[in-house]
């Protein structure tokens, strides 16, 4: 690398002249009022960490930000890493620590070992941009007030966004990775800083763009007029990497073609990224359309993806359920727009399906589509599919590995009920309700008539004396239980399950009503009930149970 240093014109900051200011800050004002880069006010400064190469366009790029600053309120801090691959490196380092004690904003700088980047599986390039996120993260982290999202002031520009475009359409990215660079992206703190503390793993970062709309040629102006001195990057010119090929050879071969390519390619970039957003919106929209109950909005829906990642994966539902026939009535396309939403939606993890994911899925949903499942599809999300009945169209379920494909007929505790209730004392009278929209209701009586009556296999009456504590809850290990009709004799609650055929996917669930002082099982929901608890000639009160539907409860997905 060597120091490109042209003839000293005015090396310190010069002051910004509103009335006549430099046709850059002119384009990068333009770009903060049309994309809000920093939201910044005087009550409200920002602090903002610039990453600094000591290339041209990140020269560039620190410097303007300190001459608008003052305007836009900001606070800079700089950061480097010297990723120690070639000798010069430490000249570079040397060279922006520097650059940052004379315009005095802050230095961070990080000097990786020799081999972390070589060694590296991903290669060179993909392991050294994955080292300085890392490093850009974690002092934004750092320095970022407690209140404030952190953010990283990055200095691709116009040239970077027509180069993306191309890269992503050789490797054959669908529409949102066609859309390049955003002038603005959140992103999860875990996903540039793998290693950060768990506690910081889901917290929201910002990356910003300012040069986005700028070609270099403006910022080699820009600088030349300052009498700024800068580094040039001879591996800029090594043709082992794709990107490097594409700046050198595609780039200008489309220049000669068009002069003005390169606005073409990032004019091109914005519209994708606007019809990649406005299709969501769409997709969304035809998601909640095609659910079997429609338990969510499409306002819901939209809600859930404005949220942070952290929020988002608390609240993801456990499983969604769309019709096979209608969602067989969208396009390939739409198809295809659904389901990805979908799985986003489920999943529990930092990840996004690929295309050849979706694209299995498709392919799998063709008809004739059999009954089958679950399969493992992507992170932690796995897909069934159920058969038609007399009265319910053949559905297909995406869910959570570890969750039930689709609801039961019958009242279900699911893990978020076991997890977060576990066990509930039941009330002298009244109702206890799930979240599933199912209810059970206590009464305590005279015995009535119809007590007999097998019809309703998820109502019991039991003797109200002999019932002690009852609470609802699912089954423990080592459970056992004293049915009626055995005897007084009891088995364990597994071989009682067995028994009756109960899939051991729902045995977990199962609600089951148990005295809490003798921690005895009361009743078996859908079964008989202890032989202890019967109703006798010596019963004087009836603890009255039944499970019924609640239409007006709010069904969860």
């Amino acid at each position: 690398m060597q120091t490109y240093d042209p003839p000293m014109v005015d090396p310190l900051l010069p002051s910004l002249d509103r009335a006549d200011p430099d046709p850059l800050l002119q384009q990068c004002q333009a770009a903060q009022a049309c994309h809000q880069l920093f939201s910044a006010t005087v009550e409200r400064p920002l602090t903002v960490v610039v990453a600094v190469s000591g290339g041209a366009d990140s020269v560039a790029l620190l410097h303007v930000l300190q001459r608008l600053a003052p305007v836009w309120h900001l606070t800079l801090h700089v950061v480097h890493v010297n990723h120690n691959l070639r000798p010069e490196s430490g000249d570079d380092a040397h060279f922006v620590a520097q650059l940052a004690e004379r315009w005095q904003v802050p230095f961070h700088g990080e000097r990786l070992a020799p081999s972390a980047l070589t060694t590296s599986s991903e290669g060179i390039e993909a392991a050294g941009r994955r080292a300085r996120y890392r490093f850009f993260t974690e002092v934004a982290l750092t320095v970022a007030p407690p209140t404030q999202i952190p953010i990283i002031a990055l200095a691709h520009h116009a040239d970077d966004q027509a180069e993306t475009l191309l890269l992503h359409l050789v490797r054959g990215s669908g529409l949102r990775g066609l859309g390049g660079m955003r002038w603005v992206s959140s992103r999860r703190v875990g996903d540039l800083w793998p290693d950060a503390p768990i506690n910081r793993q889901e917290q929201q970062l910002q990356l910003v763009r300012p040069f986005l709309g700028v070609q270099r040629v403006a910022l080699l102006r820009y600088l030349r007029t300052a009498g700024l001195t800068w580094r040039e990057d001879s591996t800029n010119a090594d043709p082992r990497f794709v990107r490097n090929r594409l700046r050198h050879t595609v780039l200008p071969t489309l220049l000669a073609i068009n002069p003005n390519v390169v606005h073409t390619l990032v004019r091109t970039a914005e519209i994708l990224q606007q019809e990649a957003d406005r299709l969501v919106t769409i997709d969304r929209a035809r998601l909640v359309a095609v659910l079997t109950d429609p338990t969510c909005s499409l306002a819901e829906v939209q809600a859930w993806y404005g949220q942070s990642r952290a929020e988002q994966i608390s609240t993801a539902p456990a499983r969604l359920v769309l019709a096979l026939p209608l969602l067989a009535t969208l396009s390939i396309a739409e198809q295809r727009g659904v389901l990805r939403e979908a799985l986003v939606l489920v999943t529990k993890q930092a990840l996004t399906p690929d295309f050849a994911q979706v694209e299995s899925l498709l392919t799998a949903l063709q008809p004739p589509v059999m009954a089958s499942g679950p399969h493992p599809l992507f992170a932690d999300v796995a897909w069934s599919v159920a058969g038609a009945t007399m009265t319910i169209p053949a559905r297909l379920s995406l869910h959570q590995q570890n969750a039930l494909p689709f609801a039961p007929d019958h009242p279900f505790l699911d893990e978020q009920w076991r997890k977060h209730v576990g066990s509930l004392p039941l009330p002298a009278e009244g109702a206890v309700a799930i979240d599933d929209g199912w209810i059970l209701q206590v009464t305590r009586s005279t015995l009535p008539k119809d007590w007999r009556s097998r019809l309703h296999p998820w109502q019991v009456y039991l003797d109200a004396d002999q019932a002690g504590q009852p609470v609802l809850t699912t089954p423990r290990p080592g459970h056992v239980f004293t049915p009626l009709g055995m005897g007084g004799q009891h088995q364990t609650l597994g071989d009682f399950f067995t028994n009756r055929k109960v899939p051991v996917t729902l045995r977990s669930g199962w609600p089951i009503i148990v005295d809490q002082s003798s921690g005895e099982i009361l009743w078996v929901g859908g079964y008989q009930p202890n032989h202890h608890a019967r109703i006798t000639e010596g019963t004087r009160w009836v603890l009255g149970l039944k499970w019924k539907r609640d239409d007006k409860v709010n069904l969860q997905p």
